[in-house]
């Protein structure tokens, strides 16, 4: 059972790196268990749960379990914490590959290695050079750090799939901690495709970094002209509101005079239809009775015209 120390200054991101391994290593298959170094008068549960109130009752152990997780809390009133080989003992080897320790900056074991996660723009002095068991140091600046003549190795903080193989190689027995391997693993005793595989990392971790930055310069000019965008429109609106709520009052009206403008149009059309229909109607009676009345007067005149041949008077003859 490896013990590795993920140890650093407050802010350096020791806690987020030390769950992407948790989560990449369990996915690899192997077995994590994790310590976690907090200050004192901590508090182990919510407050109210039930758990908390029989450990506040006076639980000298008080031990949690469902179906999921168990867990186990003690209350000891201890002059000092407990030591790391206590904090082992409680853990079965059978059953763990790698313990994680966060924390635990200035302790000396030698069980315990350690990376060490700095930050440099934080501005704290690296803890490598003074402490023997830290194996690599995990930074933002890998070619920064490199030029100042480290005995172990620097590895990218953005590439944590580097990080990753290290920590496997040094739980299966492949990575030595510093204070135990000579100088020939590093220098001109590593091998030639590890140093390539680093040089590569950096570079790799290097364009990573442009491309956030140039992604979060396009994204906040973006941000930016949106922004913009909706302030003209917005003065525009409000230039041009008076005009605009005009403009509409209008249209209103307009739509008002128009439908009535439209009804009166049909009133007058269903008036005229009904007035000439009535005049062609009384056009046709007078021109039929007339008709009759000619005809009649066509009779009576034949009919004075050309008398019966028995009526005529008797010849001289």
């Amino acid at each position: 059972m490896k013990v590795l120390g993920i140890v650093g200054y407050s802010g350096a991101g020791k806690t987020t790196l030390a769950e992407a391994l948790i989560a990449a290593l369990s996915a690899r298959g192997l077995r994590i268990a994790a310590i976690k170094h907090a200050h004192h008068g901590f508090e182990p549960d919510v407050r109210g749960k039930d758990s908390d109130r029989l450990r506040r009752a006076g639980a000298r152990k008080t031990l949690v379990f469902s179906s999921q997780r168990w867990a186990l809390f003690g209350e000891e009133p201890l002059s000092d914490p407990p030591s790391l080989d206590a904090l082992l003992e409680r853990l079965d080897p059978r059953q763990i590959d790698l313990v994680l320790i966060e924390g635990l900056r200035t302790v000396s074991h030698p069980r315990l290695d350690k990376l060490e996660v700095h930050r440099t723009q934080l501005g704290h002095p690296l803890l490598a050079p003074s402490d023997p068991r830290i194996m690599a140091v995990v930074t933002d600046q890998p070619a920064q750090l490199a030029t100042r003549g480290l005995a172990c190795p620097v590895l990218p903080l953005n590439q944590t799939l580097a990080v990753l193989d290290f920590v496997e190689r040094f739980v299966i027995g492949g990575t030595k901690p510093m204070s135990e391997s000579s100088s020939q693993s590093e220098g001109a005793g590593r091998p030639q495709i590890d140093d390539l595989r680093r040089k590569f990392e950096e570079r790799i971790g290097q364009l990573s970094k442009q491309i956030d930055e140039l992604s979060e310069r396009f994204q906040q000019s973006a941000n930016d002209a949106k922004a913009q965008v909706e302030a003209d429109l917005n003065k525009l609106k409000a230039e041009h509101q008076a005009e605009y709520e005009q403009f509409q009052k209008l249209q209103k009206v307009a739509e008002e005079s128009w439908g009535l403008l439209q009804k009166r149009l049909d009133t007058v059309a269903s008036q005229m239809r009904t007035v000439v229909g009535q005049a062609v109607d009384q056009a046709a009676s007078v021109l039929g009775f007339a008709g009759e009345a000619k005809t009649e007067a066509k009779a009576e005149t034949k009919s004075d015209a050309a008398p019966p041949a028995d009526s005529q008077p008797p010849s001289d003859k």
